[in-house]
């Protein structure tokens, strides 16, 4: 009796985990394949690193900080996977976290895919990233600079 608990306890788990993973709609999001495609709109900005950006629940933001040199001119590549969720807005904020730069300009509802910025002051700045309409999606941020 006690190992058909057992069976059926690890049954019903492993059954819970595939339909779980099965359940997730459309293409996983890929980085290596957001990197693959995208990275070459660095071109001569040096590249830096890639944050991945998946938005599972509606409304979620993404937040990640880096810390910017004066005089240096930096690019941020932006990837999403429009297709199947929402456009990836992007907001570039200082270390008081005001918005300072954005690929999306709300008067005239366009999207943008690069993010060019001169700094002007060393600090730590921060990303915020989410999908328009608070939709769900996956992208990729590429960062990259020049001095």
């Amino acid at each position: 009796m006690i190992f058909k608990n057992k069976l059926l306890k690890a049954l019903l788990f492993t059954t819970i985990i595939i339909t779980s993973t099965s359940e997730r709609p459309g293409p996983p999001c890929n980085s290596e394949a957001f990197m693959n495609n995208c990275a070459p709109s660095l071109e001569d900005y040096v590249f830096i690193k890639s944050f991945p950006i998946e938005s599972a629940k509606q409304g979620a933001k993404t937040e990640y900080s880096y810390v910017l040199s004066r005089g240096s001119s930096y690019r941020i590549v932006i990837c999403d996977q429009n297709e199947t969720g929402g456009k990836m807005v992007i907001n570039l904020l200082d270390r008081d976290k005001k918005l300072i730069a954005s690929n999306y300009l709300k008067s005239s509802k366009k999207f943008f895919s690069l993010l060019n910025y001169t700094c002007a002051a060393t600090g730590v700045y921060y990303v915020e990233a989410f999908f328009e309409g608070e939709k769900k999606g996956c992208g990729l941020n590429i960062l990259g600079f020049k001095k």
